[in-house]
């Protein structure tokens, strides 16, 4: 880990980066964000709760110039009666709309695209919505300084959109209660590979050029879609007896290899813990992007920005249950997502002959109350986008799960983890919903408990 500039504290050596983080760093607050047109608060212009997305298809072409000419089909229905569809699509120029193959009138708005029905869709409808665009994508930064979005490489690209890049490349209703099924076919230049989510269902070979068809039929939020093009091989190899698809940039390769041979081994681990592994399949990325500086846990197929230790694919195969099969409502329970796949990684290290999550907890418990970097905001309730990736959500969510195991004890822990998962399955989930639950399985009052260490600043 190079702590020689700032980076997004994504599971990077997740526990010794942050360790680091909040013995050194320091914090600040702000007032929260005004409320949303899709329902979020920290980033107002996103998404629509006008109509469900059920599904995307994108047919995009790459050029080795880092232009893109792209095709995306979104059907959806509409929950109340549509005179507009609101689409995300940050940049990039659309030459036509179509709506159930008719064209449509469309403008562009702040980081939107309009499209003006020429007849009004009922509520309850299903529709099919086709744009067809081009151009190039850029790279977008977040407010915590760190990049998402179309991110260029050496030799290709990486797209990955927490919480906003999506809509860099790809138009879309860019909110993570919303999830759709995806299906991308990449057409790229000879000498490159290109992989996203779900299962590889076809390489068809054109002149100069392959098309790579992938296929992702669990629903999935939009800032976990994936793009890597770049060079390597596609490995096609069982994973913990799934379907498996694997790249690794080849100058990356002898450093990955220990950690990802780990993977089987811990898809099982955690399966025990949460339940059936919930994708039909599993692998890994590993991109030459030291700029992008962080893992990220996009469905089925997490992507490292760097060769990845034991710890980094602990947590972010952790995140397939906490995260991508149970989703977010709201960007501010990020901690729902990042807490557990943080102490997912202490239970490991401890069941592993490691350090035990008690150990781990004391540690952090010795952080001086004074120390505004781990104790504020508050893990449930960031004030602003750039608090949602900080030390608060990370570690003191992990320990907020940690202090509830010796509240309630560890079989009444995991055990109520394990029915968060199954129980929102390919879903969403929130704050008040996890509470209800942890209340439910152990039998006690847990209110005061969750206010202390999820919503009141300082230390508990």
């Amino acid at each position: 880990m190079t702590l020689g500039k700032p980076i997004r504290p994504r599971a990077i050596r997740p526990l010794l980066c942050a360790l680091v983080l909040v013995l050194l760093g320091t914090g600040a607050s702000a007032a929260a964000a005004p409320q949303a047109e899709g329902g979020e608060p920290f980033f107002p212009h996103a998404g629509s709760h006008d109509y469900n997305a059920l599904n995307y298809r994108v047919r995009l072409v790459y050029s080795r110039q880092g232009r893109i000419k792209a095709v995306m089909s979104m059907r959806a229905r509409a929950r109340t009666r549509l005179h507009t569809v609101k689409l995300d699509l940050d940049g990039l120029t659309v030459s036509q709309v179509k709506v159930d193959g008719g064209g449509e009138r469309f403008s562009r708005g702040h980081e939107k695209l309009i499209v003006h029905l020429l007849d009004p869709i009922p509520a309850g409808e299903r529709f099919k919505l086709t744009v067809f665009y081009a151009g190039r994508p850029r790279t977008v930064v977040d407010p915590d300084g760190s990049s998402e979005g179309w991110y260029p490489t050496a030799d290709g690209v990486v797209a990955v959109g927490e919480p906003e890049g999506t809509a860099a490349w790809l138009p879309c209703n860019n909110i993570p209660a919303d999830k759709a099924t995806f299906e991308a076919e990449l057409i790229v230049p000879n000498g490159l590979t290109a992989v996203s989510n779900g299962r590889l269902t076809g390489v068809d070979r054109e002149p100069g050029r392959r098309a790579f068809s992938w296929v992702e039929d669990s629903p999935m939020s939009t800032y976990l879609a994936v793009v890597d093009i770049g060079p390597g091989k596609l490995v096609h190899a069982p994973v913990a007896g799934h379907p498996g698809w694997t790249l690794v940039d080849p100058k990356l390769a002898a450093h990955s290899r220990k950690a990802l041979s780990h993977l089987p081994g811990i898809i099982r681990f955690e399966s025990k813990l949460y339940g059936p592994y919930p994708f039909d399949a599993a692998g890994s990325i590993v991109a030459d992007a030291p700029g992008l500086g962080y893992a990220l846990e996009t469905q089925d197929r997490p992507i490292y920005a760097f060769a990845p230790d034991l710890t980094t694919v602990v947590h972010e195969t952790a995140h397939q249950w906490f995260g991508d099969s149970v989703g977010l409502k709201r960007w501010p329970d990020i901690w729902l997502n990042e807490g557990f796949a943080t102490w997912t990684e202490w239970y490991y290290a401890e069941r592993h002959g490691g350090r035990s999550a008690a150990a781990t907890f004391h540690r952090l418990m010795q952080v001086p109350a004074s120390n505004r970097h781990l104790w504020k905001p508050p893990t449930g309730q960031p004030n602003t986008p750039a608090q949602l990736f900080g030390p608060p959500v990370y570690m003191r969510g992990a320990m907020t799960l940690q202090a509830l195991r010796q509240k309630v004890g560890t079989k009444a822990m995991l055990t109520t983890l394990r029915r968060w998962a199954t129980s929102h399955r390919h879903g969403s989930g929130d704050t008040t919903e996890f509470i209800a639950l942890a209340e439910k399985v152990s039998g006690q009052n847990l209110g005061p408990f969750f206010q202390r260490w999820l919503f009141t600043p300082g230390k508990p």
